[in-house]
C-alpha cells in the first residue's frame, strides 16, 4: 500500500508539471500574437519610384495598410506641424555645432542655410518627447493621451505615412520603427519627425493639421525601411547632451531626405546612396 500511494503521488506531480507546461506554453504564444498584431502585415505593391500614388508630384490617394492607434489612446488635439525637432538637444550654447543645412523654401526651392540646436534653459510648457528621424520639414506635434489606467505601448512602424489636411504641405515618411510607451492616465505631446515625402510642396507649418494615413506597401519605400530598420538614425537613438551624437544626426538626416526623393520625385535609390546606408552606423 506504501508503494502505491508513493507512485500516485509521483503521478500527480508529473500531471501538475505537465498543465503548467501547458498553461506556459499558450501564454507564450498569446504573447506572441499580441506582439506581430502591434505592426499590421503590408504586403507590397510594385510601385516604380517616381510614380507613388500621393507621393512626390504623382497623382492618386496613398495605398496601403490604414494607420490606427491602439486601444485607450486617443489624440487629445490636432496634429500639427508645429514641432521642432532641434529642440532635442541640450547642449552649451558655446559648444552647440553649426551645420549647413538644406531647406525648401516656399516656392518649392531647394536653399541652404547654417543652423545650431537652440540653447535650453528650460521647458516653456508642459515637456515634449522627441521621436522619429527627418530632415525637419515634416516635424510633427502629436498630443497623446493615454485613457487607460495601465501603461500603454504606442509603435509607429516604418513606413508609415501622415498626410497635410491641406494638401498643400508635404506627407511626412517614417524611416524606421518608433515605439513609444506612455503612462497610465496622461497626456504625452510626443514631436515626431519625418521625412518629406513631396517636394514641391511646402514645409509643414504650425498652422497645418495633419491626419494618420497609411503604413505604406510601396515597394520602394518598404525596401528603403528594410536597408534602414537596424541602423542608428532615430533622434532618441542618440544622446541628447552629445555634441558628437548632434552633429552624427544633422549630417546623416540630408542624405536620408535624398534617399526619400530619389524613391518619390525620381528614379529611385543609387549605388551612391547604398554605399551612404552601409557606412551609417549600427544600432545598439
Amino acid at each position: 500500500m506504501k508503494s502505491i500511494k508513493f507512485n500516485l503521488k509521483k503521478e500527480t506531480s508529473k500531471l501538475m508539471m505537465f498543465v503548467c507546461a501547458a498553461i506556459i506554453a499558450l501564454n507564450f504564444n498569446a504573447c506572441q500574437k499580441d506582439d506581430k498584431s502591434e505592426e499590421p502585415t503590408v504586403t507590397p505593391v510594385d510601385y516604380q519610384a517616381g510614380n507613388i500614388p500621393g507621393l512626390g508630384d504623382a497623382d492618386g490617394d496613398l495605398t496601403g495598410t490604414p494607420f490606427t492607434l491602439p486601444a485607450g489612446v486617443e489624440l487629445s488635439g490636432d496634429i500639427t506641424g508645429a514641432g521642432y525637432q532641434l529642440e532635442y538637444w541640450d547642449l552649451s550654447s558655446n559648444s552647440s555645432p553649426s551645420i549647413l543645412r538644406s531647406f525648401v523654401n516656399k516656392d518649392g526651392e531647394v536653399e541652404t542655410r547654417t543652423v545650431a540646436p537652440p540653447f535650453r534653459n528650460s521647458e516653456a510648457d508642459a515637456p515634449i518627447y522627441y521621436y522619429g528621424s527627418g530632415a525637419g520639414y515634416v516635424d510633427l506635434l502629436i498630443p497623446l493621451r493615454n485613457t487607460l489606467s495601465s501603461q500603454t505601448t504606442v509603435t509607429f512602424p516604418a513606413a508609415t505615412i501622415l498626410v497635410s489636411k491641406s494638401g498643400e504641405c508635404q506627407n511626412g515618411i517614417l524611416l524606421k520603427k518608433v515605439t513609444i510607451i506612455i503612462p497610465s492616465k496622461s497626456d504625452y505631446r510626443v514631436c515626431l519627425s519625418f521625412y518629406c515625402g513631396n517636394l514641391h510642396k511646402h514645409s509643414a507649418s504650425g498652422s497645418e493639421v495633419y491626419t494618420f494615413a497609411v503604413i505604406s506597401n510601396a515597394s520602394p519605400i518598404l525596401d528603403l525601411c528594410d536597408r534602414l530598420k537596424n541602423k542608428k538614425i532615430n533622434i532618441e537613438e542618440f544622446s541628447r547632451t552629445s555634441y558628437e551624437d548632434c552633429s552624427v544626426y544633422l549630417n546623416q538626416i540630408d542624405d536620408l531626405q535624398g534617399m526619400v526623393w530619389s524613391i518619390t520625385e525620381h528614379n529611385g535609390l543609387s549605388q551612391y546612396y547604398y554605399d551612404i546606408i552601409n557606412s551609417l552606423p549600427n544600432s545598439k
